[in-house]
């Protein structure tokens, strides 16, 4: 009974963090200044690394960590990039 009632609450989890994803990507395309956008896009980047921890705790997978590392450490690096790229105009 309460791992079936687990599961069903990390359905609605799962799916309410898609959600806030998609609000996210319309706060990106919506948002009126480039750092608004570069907010949006680490939110939204937060969410998926979220939605890939849950598929990987669900599912038993470590294989999934490694990806969530190399997926944290280049949206870290992207940020960086990208702020840099807003304050200095250059790369």
């Amino acid at each position: 009974m309460v791992s079936k009632l687990l599961g069903t609450v990390l359905v609605l989890v799962r799916y309410g963090l898609a959600l806030l994803a998609v609000l996210g990507m319309v706060r990106a395309f919506l948002g009126p200044t480039a750092a608004d956008r570069v907010v949006a896009i680490n939110y939204v980047v937060t969410l998926v690394i979220l939605l890939i921890l849950l598929s990987s705790s669900r599912e038993d997978l470590s294989l999934y960590l490694d990806v969530v590392l190399v997926f944290v450490l280049g949206a870290f690096i992207a940020t960086l990039g990208i702020l840099k790229l807003l304050e200095e105009g250059k790369l």
